[in-house]
């Protein structure tokens, strides 16, 4: 079953506190592992945006 908007952009939530934690928490990582996760949460945190606009949309 495909979750809603809102529980979609819960676990996208989710995920990027959990990349900010790796961030944060880890030790030295290198800076293509860092470029890495940053465009992760970067197209998360798009998605994010998208959802919103739509969620607008139909409210």
């Amino acid at each position: 079953m495909l979750p809603t908007p809102f529980e979609r952009i819960k676990d996208l939530i989710g995920k990027i506190h959990a990349l900010e934690d790796k961030l944060m928490t880890t030790g030295i990582l290198p800076l293509s592992e860092q470029a890495k996760i940053h465009e992760q949460i970067r197209h998360y945190k798009e998605e994010i945006a998208l959802l919103e606009r739509r969620t607008r949309k139909h409210s």
